[in-house]
Protein backbone atom coordinates (compact mmCIF):
# COMPACT_ATOMS: atom_id res chain seq x y z
CA UNK A 1 0.00 0.00 0.00
CA UNK A 2 2.87 2.38 0.56
CA UNK A 3 4.20 1.80 -2.84
CA UNK A 4 1.23 2.37 -4.39
CA UNK A 5 0.63 5.54 -2.87
CA UNK A 6 3.63 7.04 -3.93
CA UNK A 7 3.11 6.08 -7.04
CA UNK A 8 0.03 8.34 -7.09
CA UNK A 9 1.46 11.15 -5.20
CA UNK A 10 4.80 11.06 -7.82
CA UNK A 11 1.59 11.21 -10.44
CA UNK A 12 -0.12 13.24 -8.94
CA UNK A 13 3.24 15.97 -8.79
CA UNK A 14 4.03 15.35 -12.79
CA UNK A 15 0.57 16.01 -13.86
CA UNK A 16 0.55 19.22 -12.00
CA UNK A 17 4.17 20.17 -12.55
CA UNK A 18 3.77 19.53 -16.38
CA UNK A 19 0.05 20.91 -17.24
CA UNK A 20 1.26 24.98 -16.99
CA UNK A 21 2.55 27.27 -19.38
CA UNK A 22 3.28 31.03 -18.17
CA UNK A 23 3.04 33.92 -20.75
CA UNK A 24 2.87 37.54 -20.25
CA UNK A 25 0.69 38.44 -23.18
CA UNK A 26 -1.96 36.54 -25.37
CA UNK A 27 -3.93 37.55 -27.67
CA UNK A 28 -6.92 35.30 -29.13
CA UNK A 29 -7.94 35.78 -32.73
CA UNK A 30 -11.11 33.52 -33.78
CA UNK A 31 -8.36 31.33 -35.58
CA UNK A 32 -5.24 31.46 -33.97
CA UNK A 33 -3.83 32.46 -30.58
CA UNK A 34 -0.67 35.33 -30.39
CA UNK A 35 1.96 33.81 -27.59
CA UNK A 36 4.35 36.38 -25.44
CA UNK A 37 6.79 35.05 -22.48
CA UNK A 38 9.74 35.99 -20.89
CA UNK A 39 12.81 33.44 -19.77
CA UNK A 40 15.48 34.29 -18.83
CA UNK A 41 19.08 32.86 -21.15
CA UNK A 42 21.55 30.54 -18.87
CA UNK A 43 24.69 30.38 -20.29
CA UNK A 44 24.03 32.49 -23.63
CA UNK A 45 21.30 29.56 -24.27
CA UNK A 46 17.75 29.52 -23.94
CA UNK A 47 15.74 26.49 -24.72
CA UNK A 48 11.67 26.58 -25.50
CA UNK A 49 9.18 23.93 -25.94
CA UNK A 50 6.41 24.93 -28.40
CA UNK A 51 2.86 22.60 -28.90
CA UNK A 52 2.78 21.08 -32.35
CA UNK A 53 0.46 23.78 -33.93
CA UNK A 54 3.18 26.05 -33.59
CA UNK A 55 3.36 28.46 -36.66
CA UNK A 56 7.75 28.44 -37.00
CA UNK A 57 7.27 31.76 -39.26
CA UNK A 58 5.67 33.77 -36.60
CA UNK A 59 8.55 33.29 -33.84
CA UNK A 60 10.04 36.26 -33.03
CA UNK A 61 13.30 36.91 -30.50
CA UNK A 62 14.21 40.19 -28.16
CA UNK A 63 15.99 40.90 -25.29
CA UNK A 64 14.16 42.94 -22.72
CA UNK A 65 17.03 44.89 -21.59
CA UNK A 66 20.35 44.48 -23.98
CA UNK A 67 21.99 42.15 -25.26
CA UNK A 68 21.34 40.32 -28.74
CA UNK A 69 20.46 37.43 -30.22
CA UNK A 70 23.19 35.59 -32.21
CA UNK A 71 21.00 32.53 -33.32
CA UNK A 72 17.93 30.98 -33.12
CA UNK A 73 16.74 27.15 -34.30
CA UNK A 74 13.73 25.74 -34.76
CA UNK A 75 13.19 22.11 -34.98
CA UNK A 76 10.73 18.95 -34.68
CA UNK A 77 10.65 16.86 -31.50
CA UNK A 78 8.98 14.51 -28.86
CA UNK A 79 8.15 16.75 -26.39
CA UNK A 80 7.52 15.57 -22.34
CA UNK A 81 5.65 18.05 -21.63
CA UNK A 82 2.10 19.08 -22.33
CA UNK A 83 -1.02 16.48 -23.54
CA UNK A 84 2.20 13.90 -24.11
CA UNK A 85 3.03 14.34 -20.37
CA UNK A 86 -0.76 14.53 -19.48
CA UNK A 87 -1.71 11.07 -20.75
CA UNK A 88 1.54 9.40 -19.62
CA UNK A 89 0.49 10.37 -15.87
CA UNK A 90 -2.62 9.43 -16.69
CA UNK A 91 -1.91 6.09 -17.58
CA UNK A 92 0.55 5.38 -14.84
CA UNK A 93 -2.24 6.40 -12.69
CA UNK A 94 -4.80 4.19 -14.62
CA UNK A 95 -2.25 0.98 -14.78
CA UNK A 96 -1.33 1.31 -10.95
CA UNK A 97 -4.99 0.82 -9.74
CA UNK A 98 -5.83 -1.45 -12.59
CA UNK A 99 -2.90 -4.01 -10.87
CA UNK A 100 -4.20 -3.39 -7.60
CA UNK A 101 -7.50 -3.66 -8.34
CA UNK A 102 -6.22 -7.31 -9.60
CA UNK A 103 -4.20 -8.23 -6.54
CA UNK A 104 -7.62 -7.53 -4.59
CA UNK A 105 -9.31 -10.03 -6.53
CA UNK A 106 -7.00 -12.56 -5.92
CA UNK A 107 -6.90 -11.93 -2.27
CA UNK A 108 -10.66 -12.35 -2.44
CA UNK A 109 -10.30 -15.82 -4.16
CA UNK A 110 -8.11 -16.72 -1.39
CA UNK A 111 -10.34 -16.17 1.20
CA UNK A 112 -12.68 -17.69 -0.35
CA UNK A 113 -10.75 -21.10 -1.00
CA UNK A 114 -9.41 -20.74 2.93
CA UNK A 115 -13.46 -20.48 4.25
CA UNK A 116 -13.96 -23.90 2.06
CA UNK A 117 -10.65 -25.47 3.64
CA UNK A 118 -11.95 -24.20 6.76
CA UNK A 119 -15.24 -26.08 6.62
CA UNK A 120 -13.51 -29.14 5.90
CA UNK A 121 -14.40 -29.69 2.09
CA UNK A 122 -11.83 -30.88 0.08
CA UNK A 123 -12.51 -31.81 -3.32
CA UNK A 124 -16.00 -31.76 -3.20
CA UNK A 125 -16.45 -34.20 -0.11
CA UNK A 126 -17.82 -33.33 3.12
CA UNK A 127 -16.28 -35.28 6.00
CA UNK A 128 -19.22 -33.86 8.16
CA UNK A 129 -21.92 -36.10 9.72
CA UNK A 130 -25.38 -35.24 8.51
CA UNK A 131 -25.97 -33.75 11.99
CA UNK A 132 -23.18 -31.21 11.39
CA UNK A 133 -23.37 -30.78 7.16
CA UNK A 134 -26.24 -28.20 8.13
CA UNK A 135 -24.33 -25.75 10.25
CA UNK A 136 -21.34 -26.29 7.80
CA UNK A 137 -23.52 -24.78 4.97
CA UNK A 138 -24.75 -21.98 6.98
CA UNK A 139 -20.86 -21.17 8.17
CA UNK A 140 -20.00 -21.37 4.37
CA UNK A 141 -23.33 -18.86 3.26
CA UNK A 142 -22.48 -16.74 5.69
CA UNK A 143 -18.63 -16.14 4.45
CA UNK A 144 -18.80 -16.94 1.12
CA UNK A 145 -21.85 -14.84 -0.44
CA UNK A 146 -20.51 -11.23 0.34
CA UNK A 147 -16.81 -12.20 -0.64
CA UNK A 148 -18.24 -13.85 -4.16
CA UNK A 149 -19.93 -10.31 -4.38
CA UNK A 150 -16.73 -8.16 -4.21
CA UNK A 151 -14.81 -10.84 -6.81
CA UNK A 152 -17.50 -10.10 -9.12
CA UNK A 153 -17.88 -6.47 -8.35
CA UNK A 154 -13.91 -6.20 -9.33
CA UNK A 155 -14.00 -8.27 -12.08
CA UNK A 156 -16.50 -5.52 -13.49
CA UNK A 157 -13.93 -2.81 -12.18
CA UNK A 158 -11.10 -4.51 -13.78
CA UNK A 159 -13.07 -4.99 -16.83
CA UNK A 160 -14.07 -0.98 -16.93
CA UNK A 161 -10.05 0.38 -15.57
CA UNK A 162 -8.85 -2.23 -18.57
CA UNK A 163 -10.51 -0.18 -21.13
CA UNK A 164 -9.49 2.99 -19.65
CA UNK A 165 -5.91 1.97 -20.19
CA UNK A 166 -6.26 0.81 -24.00
CA UNK A 167 -8.22 4.08 -24.20
CA UNK A 168 -5.34 6.30 -22.91
CA UNK A 169 -2.46 3.83 -25.49
CA UNK A 170 -4.22 4.88 -28.19
CA UNK A 171 -4.27 8.59 -27.64
CA UNK A 172 -0.78 8.82 -26.40
CA UNK A 173 0.15 6.63 -29.61
CA UNK A 174 -1.96 9.54 -31.26
CA UNK A 175 -0.83 12.52 -29.85
CA UNK A 176 2.91 11.35 -29.90
CA UNK A 177 2.52 11.25 -33.77
CA UNK A 178 2.51 15.11 -33.99
CA UNK A 179 6.03 16.04 -32.63
CA UNK A 180 6.35 19.63 -30.79
CA UNK A 181 8.81 22.32 -31.45
CA UNK A 182 11.67 23.03 -29.69
CA UNK A 183 13.44 26.19 -30.16
CA UNK A 184 17.18 27.27 -29.60
CA UNK A 185 18.38 30.70 -29.23
CA UNK A 186 22.17 31.43 -28.84
CA UNK A 187 22.46 35.09 -27.06
CA UNK A 188 25.73 36.93 -26.38
CA UNK A 189 24.64 37.77 -22.36
CA UNK A 190 22.30 36.26 -20.35
CA UNK A 191 19.42 38.16 -18.93
CA UNK A 192 15.89 38.18 -19.78
CA UNK A 193 14.49 37.41 -23.18
CA UNK A 194 10.97 38.04 -25.22
CA UNK A 195 9.89 35.47 -27.06
CA UNK A 196 6.57 35.50 -29.07
CA UNK A 197 5.00 33.21 -31.73
CA UNK A 198 1.66 31.99 -33.16
CA UNK A 199 0.02 28.80 -32.24
CA UNK A 200 -3.64 27.20 -33.89
CA UNK A 201 -4.96 25.43 -30.85
CA UNK A 202 -6.32 28.87 -29.68
CA UNK A 203 -9.00 30.63 -30.37
CA UNK A 204 -12.19 32.93 -29.08
CA UNK A 205 -15.56 33.29 -30.71
CA UNK A 206 -18.31 35.94 -29.26
CA UNK A 207 -21.76 35.49 -27.95
CA UNK A 208 -24.45 38.04 -26.71
CA UNK A 209 -27.30 38.35 -24.71
CA UNK A 210 -29.28 41.15 -26.04
CA UNK A 211 -31.93 42.30 -23.19
CA UNK A 212 -34.79 43.93 -24.52
CA UNK A 213 -37.59 46.47 -22.48
CA UNK A 214 -39.76 47.41 -25.11
CA UNK A 215 -42.28 49.62 -22.92
CA UNK A 216 -39.07 51.88 -21.95
CA UNK A 217 -37.73 51.00 -25.72
CA UNK A 218 -34.72 50.11 -24.08
CA UNK A 219 -32.40 47.09 -24.94
CA UNK A 220 -28.88 46.54 -23.28
CA UNK A 221 -26.54 43.83 -25.17
CA UNK A 222 -23.86 41.71 -22.97
CA UNK A 223 -21.17 41.01 -25.27
CA UNK A 224 -18.94 38.17 -23.98
CA UNK A 225 -15.93 36.06 -25.46
CA UNK A 226 -15.96 32.55 -25.61
CA UNK A 227 -12.24 31.36 -25.23
CA UNK A 228 -10.24 28.11 -25.82
CA UNK A 229 -7.14 26.57 -26.81
CA UNK A 230 -6.55 22.95 -26.96
CA UNK A 231 -2.45 22.93 -27.12
CA UNK A 232 -2.26 20.03 -24.65
CA UNK A 233 -0.89 22.52 -22.04
CA UNK A 234 -2.26 24.81 -19.36
CA UNK A 235 -1.88 28.55 -19.71
CA UNK A 236 -0.91 30.77 -16.88
CA UNK A 237 -1.75 34.13 -18.74
CA UNK A 238 -0.70 37.74 -17.06
CA UNK A 239 -2.59 39.64 -19.95
CA UNK A 240 -5.30 38.18 -22.10
CA UNK A 241 -7.20 40.31 -25.14
CA UNK A 242 -9.19 39.32 -27.90
CA UNK A 243 -8.70 40.93 -30.90
CA UNK A 244 -11.32 40.95 -34.05
CA UNK A 245 -8.78 40.17 -36.79
CA UNK A 246 -8.73 36.91 -38.57
CA UNK A 247 -5.08 36.66 -39.89
CA UNK A 248 -6.06 32.66 -40.89
CA UNK A 249 -7.68 34.02 -43.63
CA UNK A 250 -4.99 35.75 -45.51
CA UNK A 251 -3.39 39.46 -45.65
CA UNK A 252 -3.53 39.86 -49.28
CA UNK A 253 -5.64 41.85 -50.87
CA UNK A 254 -7.06 40.71 -53.93
CA UNK A 255 -6.41 42.07 -57.20
CA UNK A 256 -7.98 41.78 -60.33
CA UNK A 257 -7.19 39.87 -63.60
CA UNK A 258 -8.16 39.75 -67.15
CA UNK A 259 -12.14 38.34 -67.66
CA UNK A 260 -12.03 36.45 -70.62
CA UNK A 261 -15.56 35.34 -71.72
CA UNK A 262 -15.60 32.44 -74.71
CA UNK A 263 -16.30 28.90 -75.29
CA UNK A 264 -15.35 26.19 -72.64
CA UNK A 265 -12.19 24.98 -73.27
CA UNK A 266 -10.53 21.98 -70.97
CA UNK A 267 -7.41 23.16 -69.21
CA UNK A 268 -4.85 21.15 -67.32
CA UNK A 269 -3.26 23.70 -64.58
CA UNK A 270 -4.22 24.29 -61.56
CA UNK A 271 -3.75 27.48 -59.06
CA UNK A 272 -1.53 27.69 -56.35
CA UNK A 273 -1.41 30.16 -53.45
CA UNK A 274 1.60 31.25 -51.40
CA UNK A 275 2.00 30.73 -48.04
CA UNK A 276 2.40 34.38 -46.58
CA UNK A 277 4.23 35.19 -43.35
CA UNK A 278 1.55 37.15 -40.69
CA UNK A 279 2.81 40.26 -39.03
CA UNK A 280 1.53 40.96 -35.40
CA UNK A 281 1.16 43.90 -33.52
CA UNK A 282 3.48 43.73 -30.68
CA UNK A 283 2.05 46.93 -29.14
CA UNK A 284 0.28 46.00 -25.30
CA UNK A 285 -3.14 47.18 -24.46
CA UNK A 286 -3.99 48.34 -20.81
CA UNK A 287 -7.50 47.27 -19.51
CA UNK A 288 -10.04 48.24 -16.86
CA UNK A 289 -12.79 47.01 -14.61
CA UNK A 290 -15.19 49.09 -16.36
CA UNK A 291 -18.78 47.52 -17.80
CA UNK A 292 -16.83 48.08 -20.96
CA UNK A 293 -13.13 46.89 -21.60
CA UNK A 294 -10.95 48.87 -22.85
CA UNK A 295 -10.33 48.83 -26.80
CA UNK A 296 -7.36 49.62 -28.82
CA UNK A 297 -8.25 49.95 -32.94
CA UNK A 298 -4.92 49.41 -34.95
CA UNK A 299 -4.96 50.36 -38.08
CA UNK A 300 -6.75 47.10 -39.40
CA UNK A 301 -8.33 45.66 -36.31
CA UNK A 302 -9.52 46.20 -33.06
CA UNK A 303 -8.11 44.55 -29.68
CA UNK A 304 -9.46 44.63 -26.61
CA UNK A 305 -8.85 43.55 -22.90
CA UNK A 306 -10.36 40.50 -21.73
CA UNK A 307 -9.02 39.40 -18.42
CA UNK A 308 -5.98 39.55 -16.27
CA UNK A 309 -4.07 36.81 -14.35
CA UNK A 310 -5.76 33.35 -15.92
CA UNK A 311 -5.72 30.02 -16.45
CA UNK A 312 -7.03 28.54 -19.66
CA UNK A 313 -7.01 24.73 -20.19
CA UNK A 314 -5.16 23.00 -22.61
CA UNK A 315 -7.84 20.49 -23.24
CA UNK A 316 -10.49 22.98 -25.07
CA UNK A 317 -12.98 23.06 -22.24
CA UNK A 318 -14.17 26.97 -23.00
CA UNK A 319 -14.16 29.67 -20.57
CA UNK A 320 -16.33 32.96 -20.92
CA UNK A 321 -15.02 36.48 -20.36
CA UNK A 322 -17.26 39.38 -20.61
CA UNK A 323 -16.07 42.02 -22.54
CA UNK A 324 -18.81 44.79 -22.47
CA UNK A 325 -21.90 45.23 -21.01
CA UNK A 326 -23.79 48.62 -23.67
CA UNK A 327 -26.99 49.92 -23.06
CA UNK A 328 -28.70 52.06 -25.90
CA UNK A 329 -32.15 53.70 -26.88
CA UNK A 330 -34.25 51.00 -29.89
CA UNK A 331 -37.33 50.98 -32.01
CA UNK A 332 -39.43 47.85 -31.22
CA UNK A 333 -41.60 46.27 -33.81
CA UNK A 334 -43.42 43.90 -35.09
CA UNK A 335 -42.67 41.83 -38.50
CA UNK A 336 -44.79 39.25 -40.21
CA UNK A 337 -44.86 37.25 -42.95
CA UNK A 338 -48.11 35.45 -43.42
CA UNK A 339 -47.23 33.71 -46.48
CA UNK A 340 -44.53 31.85 -45.10
CA UNK A 341 -45.61 31.56 -41.17
CA UNK A 342 -48.28 33.09 -39.93
CA UNK A 343 -46.70 34.19 -36.37
CA UNK A 344 -45.58 38.06 -35.72
CA UNK A 345 -41.78 38.55 -34.39
CA UNK A 346 -40.69 41.39 -32.22
CA UNK A 347 -37.79 43.25 -33.77
CA UNK A 348 -35.50 45.98 -32.65
CA UNK A 349 -33.78 48.28 -34.59
CA UNK A 350 -30.88 50.39 -32.75
CA UNK A 351 -27.52 52.25 -33.49
CA UNK A 352 -24.19 50.28 -32.09
CA UNK A 353 -22.39 53.01 -30.21
CA UNK A 354 -19.39 50.86 -28.86
CA UNK A 355 -15.89 50.99 -29.47
CA UNK A 356 -15.64 47.51 -31.34
CA UNK A 357 -17.57 46.43 -33.86
CA UNK A 358 -20.11 43.28 -33.18
CA UNK A 359 -19.07 40.42 -34.65
CA UNK A 360 -21.21 37.89 -36.27
CA UNK A 361 -22.08 35.30 -33.61
CA UNK A 362 -24.66 33.70 -31.67
CA UNK A 363 -26.76 35.47 -28.72
CA UNK A 364 -29.61 35.24 -26.12
CA UNK A 365 -32.60 36.91 -26.10
CA UNK A 366 -34.79 37.76 -23.26
CA UNK A 367 -37.53 40.89 -23.55
CA UNK A 368 -38.93 41.97 -20.15
CA UNK A 369 -36.57 39.76 -18.32
CA UNK A 370 -37.78 35.97 -20.10
CA UNK A 371 -35.66 33.48 -22.13
CA UNK A 372 -36.90 33.66 -25.96
CA UNK A 373 -34.47 32.07 -27.89
CA UNK A 374 -31.13 31.75 -29.69
CA UNK A 375 -30.61 33.80 -32.70
CA UNK A 376 -27.38 34.89 -34.81
CA UNK A 377 -26.42 38.67 -34.81
CA UNK A 378 -25.14 40.11 -38.22
CA UNK A 379 -21.07 42.37 -38.02
CA UNK A 380 -21.61 45.71 -36.97
CA UNK A 381 -19.21 48.53 -37.30
CA UNK A 382 -19.45 51.23 -34.51
CA UNK A 383 -22.33 53.80 -35.45
CA UNK A 384 -23.74 51.43 -38.11
CA UNK A 385 -27.40 50.86 -37.73
CA UNK A 386 -28.07 47.21 -36.89
CA UNK A 387 -31.48 45.03 -36.30
CA UNK A 388 -32.08 41.72 -33.76
CA UNK A 389 -34.63 39.93 -33.76
CA UNK A 390 -36.53 38.82 -30.34
CA UNK A 391 -38.82 36.02 -31.04
CA UNK A 392 -42.32 35.21 -31.68
CA UNK A 393 -45.00 38.09 -29.96
CA UNK A 394 -47.84 35.89 -29.07
CA UNK A 395 -50.32 38.77 -28.42
CA UNK A 396 -50.26 39.33 -31.91
CA UNK A 397 -52.87 37.06 -34.21
CA UNK A 398 -52.21 37.21 -38.02
CA UNK A 399 -54.52 35.71 -40.88
CA UNK A 400 -54.25 35.23 -44.44
CA UNK A 401 -57.34 34.08 -46.86
CA UNK A 402 -56.75 33.37 -50.74
CA UNK A 403 -59.20 33.28 -53.33
CA UNK A 404 -58.22 31.93 -56.72
CA UNK A 405 -60.37 33.31 -60.02
CA UNK A 406 -59.44 31.08 -63.13
CA UNK A 407 -60.46 32.26 -66.63
CA UNK A 408 -59.40 32.52 -70.61
CA UNK A 409 -58.17 35.23 -72.40
CA UNK A 410 -59.52 37.01 -75.98
CA UNK A 411 -56.23 34.76 -76.81
CA UNK A 412 -57.22 32.00 -75.54
CA UNK A 413 -54.11 32.16 -72.70
CA UNK A 414 -54.58 31.09 -69.22
CA UNK A 415 -55.36 34.34 -66.47
CA UNK A 416 -55.51 33.48 -62.90
CA UNK A 417 -55.98 35.95 -60.12
CA UNK A 418 -54.94 35.31 -56.70
CA UNK A 419 -56.52 37.78 -54.15
CA UNK A 420 -55.69 37.80 -50.75
CA UNK A 421 -56.91 38.96 -47.31
CA UNK A 422 -54.39 39.37 -44.16
CA UNK A 423 -56.19 40.64 -41.03
CA UNK A 424 -53.55 41.90 -37.84
CA UNK A 425 -55.20 41.62 -34.51
CA UNK A 426 -53.53 43.36 -31.60
CA UNK A 427 -54.44 41.68 -28.19
CA UNK A 428 -51.93 43.81 -26.30
CA UNK A 429 -53.15 46.92 -24.41
CA UNK A 430 -50.76 49.13 -25.96
CA UNK A 431 -50.61 49.58 -30.00
CA UNK A 432 -47.59 48.33 -31.92
CA UNK A 433 -46.35 48.84 -34.79
CA UNK A 434 -46.61 46.35 -37.67
CA UNK A 435 -44.16 45.66 -40.65
CA UNK A 436 -46.37 43.35 -42.79
CA UNK A 437 -44.75 41.45 -46.04
CA UNK A 438 -45.73 39.47 -49.03
CA UNK A 439 -44.91 38.90 -52.58
CA UNK A 440 -46.08 38.46 -56.13
CA UNK A 441 -43.65 36.11 -58.42
CA UNK A 442 -41.50 37.35 -60.74
CA UNK A 443 -41.77 36.48 -64.33
CA UNK A 444 -38.59 35.82 -66.45
CA UNK A 445 -40.03 34.19 -69.22
CA UNK A 446 -41.50 36.35 -71.94
CA UNK A 447 -44.74 34.13 -72.58
CA UNK A 448 -45.51 34.28 -68.99
CA UNK A 449 -47.14 37.81 -67.48
CA UNK A 450 -47.10 38.56 -63.77
CA UNK A 451 -48.47 42.15 -62.61
CA UNK A 452 -50.03 43.40 -59.34
CA UNK A 453 -53.84 44.07 -59.58
CA UNK A 454 -54.60 46.10 -56.44
CA UNK A 455 -53.54 46.64 -52.99
CA UNK A 456 -55.10 48.25 -50.53
CA UNK A 457 -53.58 50.24 -48.66
CA UNK A 458 -51.65 51.15 -51.59
CA UNK A 459 -48.16 49.19 -52.00
CA UNK A 460 -45.62 48.84 -54.68
CA UNK A 461 -43.99 46.00 -55.64
CA UNK A 462 -39.74 45.81 -55.54
CA UNK A 463 -37.96 44.40 -58.09
CA UNK A 464 -37.80 41.08 -56.08
CA UNK A 465 -41.74 40.84 -56.19
CA UNK A 466 -41.53 41.59 -52.71
CA UNK A 467 -44.65 43.84 -50.92
CA UNK A 468 -44.44 46.24 -47.36
CA UNK A 469 -46.84 47.80 -45.57
CA UNK A 470 -46.03 49.56 -42.22
CA UNK A 471 -49.17 49.71 -40.41
CA UNK A 472 -49.97 51.37 -36.21
CA UNK A 473 -51.95 48.73 -34.53
CA UNK A 474 -54.18 50.21 -31.62
CA UNK A 475 -54.98 47.93 -28.40
CA UNK A 476 -57.53 45.70 -29.01
CA UNK A 477 -58.02 46.65 -32.94
CA UNK A 478 -57.14 44.70 -35.62
CA UNK A 479 -55.71 46.07 -39.13
CA UNK A 480 -56.70 44.38 -42.98
CA UNK A 481 -54.56 44.45 -45.94
CA UNK A 482 -55.82 43.09 -48.84
CA UNK A 483 -54.37 42.85 -52.55
CA UNK A 484 -54.29 40.40 -55.62
CA UNK A 485 -52.41 39.61 -58.69
CA UNK A 486 -52.53 37.99 -61.81
CA UNK A 487 -50.53 35.65 -63.94
CA UNK A 488 -51.48 35.36 -67.86
CA UNK A 489 -49.90 32.54 -69.81
CA UNK A 490 -49.88 30.01 -67.52
CA UNK A 491 -52.31 27.42 -65.94
CA UNK A 492 -53.24 27.56 -62.16
CA UNK A 493 -50.47 25.95 -59.61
Amino acid sequence: MKRTLLVFLLVGFLSVAARAEDFQRVVLYQDMAFLTLERPAVDGCLVIECPPDLIPDSVTVAPVRGGSVRSMSIEPRRLTSGKTEQLKAALAEKRSLLEEKRMLRKTVERQIELIFGAAGIRDGQAPFSRTHLADALNFIDERVEPLNKRYIGLGGEIEALSTEVKDLEEQLAAVSRRPGYLITIETDRDGEFRVSYVVRGGSWSPEYAVHADPARGMMRIDASAVIRQATGTDWEVEELLVATGRPGLGIQAPEPVPWYIGMPRYRADSLQQKAVPMAVAPEEAAMDQDFEAEVKATSASYVIGAARSVRLPGDGTPSTVVLQKKQMQAEFMRLTCPRIDSGAFLRAAAVWGGNAPILSGAYSAYVDGEFMGRGVIGRTRPGEEFTVDLGRDEGIAVERKEKVFHEKTITKKDKTTYSYTITIRNARAHPVRVALKDQIPVSRDEAVRSELVKATPEAVPDEDGILLWELECAPGAEEVVRFSFCITGMPPW
